[in-house]
């Protein structure tokens, strides 16, 4: 994938930001640097050229339990605001630079606005009178090139779907696999083994199953955080499927508790459908060991080929910012695409897939499944969804 100017800017003691950094910043430690006071600022060579760019941070909140709940954090070029988010965990960031904002001068200001700053001598024990903000331990900023994603430009905001569109959803009598066939000339089951799940829950995975297909993913019947995934894909899940980071534990209720698998490298937690009784915890360990290395060399070749719709949802309420981190990483090689879905909003009802901008696409959903019951899915409106994804993301390859 053409990746044309990008900046990376390492925060530890050990790192390049010195040259980049204006005031509001604390002295690096081994990781990371404080952002301080009300406001910090950056000071970035994006160039005299015209472009579009995308700024990423990695940043954690300063918070505490029951007293400093969240910060908020403004992002903003020179005078023009480009982001907000109000976090209470941590979290990779990215916000869009839009063409014609940054300036044609030497160095582009960037200023960082997080007016909830607290000296954490005030709110606990320690005596630290820095007021704190976010540890910042990376930023990379990159240009938005020609062909970086997929096919040509589509206008942002184009939508499929909806309660107005004709089908099973609204037409009880009509059998789902041959609305499914007459709108895309795929089988139920071919169609949902183009999509591929990033976790959150295993919803996704068992609405595959539902469609009679079992494709293999490394994250299909996974639970993880957006920024722990993003992590992964940028070092290609590297070290993963190692013994020692792997630990399995018998949960459930009812007298038939499964084997759940615990990966701490990446954060990975995820069900094995193997119950108490079944087999021994020390082959499971090794099994899932050699199966996950596996499952990541097909998850690399499957980024490589740029052919499937990989799916984020997540059962907490998401910001934009933390999303197109992941859209990032899946395109930096190879043109992939990102379905991101959400509850449905006024205005965009279930079953709604709009373009958020090529290589992200942004679905509503009138329900996920329970959290003690993920086979208690939306079924038809995730076929809905899966439709009109579909179809969205073959006008971005120029085939529909």
């Amino acid at each position: 994938m053409p990746s044309g100017f990008e900046l990376s800017i390492d925060f530890s003691a050990a790192g390049n930001s010195l040259g980049y950094l204006g005031g509001g910043w604390a002295r690096a430690e081994d990781s990371f640097t404080w952002a301080v006071g009300q406001e910090s600022h950056l000071l970035l060579p994006l160039g005299r050229d015209p472009r579009e760019y995308i700024l990423i941070l990695r940043v954690v909140p300063f918070v505490l339990s029951g007293v400093l709940r969240t910060q908020r954090l403004i992002v903003s070029i020179d005078e023009t605001i480009i982001g907000t988010a109000t976090l209470s965990r941590p979290a990779v960031l990215a916000w869009r630079i839009p063409l014609g904002l940054v300036r044609r001068q030497d160095r582009t200001l960037v200023t960082l606005v997080h007016p909830d700053s607290t000296r954490p001598k005030d709110i606990s024990s320690s005596n630290d009178e820095r007021e704190l903000a976010f540890s910042v331990s990376t930023a990379r900023i990159q240009a938005i090139e020609p062909g970086m994603f997929a096919g040509e430009p589509l206008p942002a905001g184009l939508s499929l779907g909806g309660a107005m569109t004709p089908g099973f959803a609204t037409h009880p009598a009509v059998d789902p696999k041959e609305w499914v066939a007459a709108r895309t000339g795929l089988s139920l089951a071919d169609l949902a083994t183009r999509f591929e799940s990033l976790g959150d829950n295993c919803e996704f995975g068992l609405f595959q199953r539902r469609c009679d297909t079992e494709p293999l993913g490394l994250l299909r019947f996974s639970g993880s955080f957006s920024n722990d995934i993003v992590r992964g894909i940028e070092r290609e899940f590297d070290g993963i499927g190692e013994p020692a980071d792997i630990s399995v534990r018998l949960e459930g209720d009812g007298g038939r508790r499964e084997f759940m698998v615990y990966e701490n490298k990446y954060g990975l937690v995820y069900h094995t459908f193997v119950y108490e009784g079944e087999r021994a915890p020390e082959l499971m360990i090794s099994q899932e060991a050699t199966r996950l290395r596996f499952l990541r060399r097909k998850f690399l070749e499957e980024l490589d080929a740029g052919e499937k719709i990989f799916v984020f949802k997540s059962g907490m309420p998401i910001l934009e910012s933390e999303v197109l981190p992941l859209a990032m990483a899946l395109n930096r090689k190879t043109p992939n695409t990102l379905l991101w879905v959400v509850p449905e909003e006024p205005g965009k009802p279930a079953g709604t897939v709009e373009l958020v901008m090529n290589g992200l696409l942004k679905a509503y959903i009138d329900r996920f499944a329970p959290g003690d019951n993920a086979r208690d899915f939306s079924f038809e409106v995730w076929v809905r969804i899966c439709v009109h994804a579909y179809l969205l993301h073959r006008m971005t390859r120029g085939s529909a």
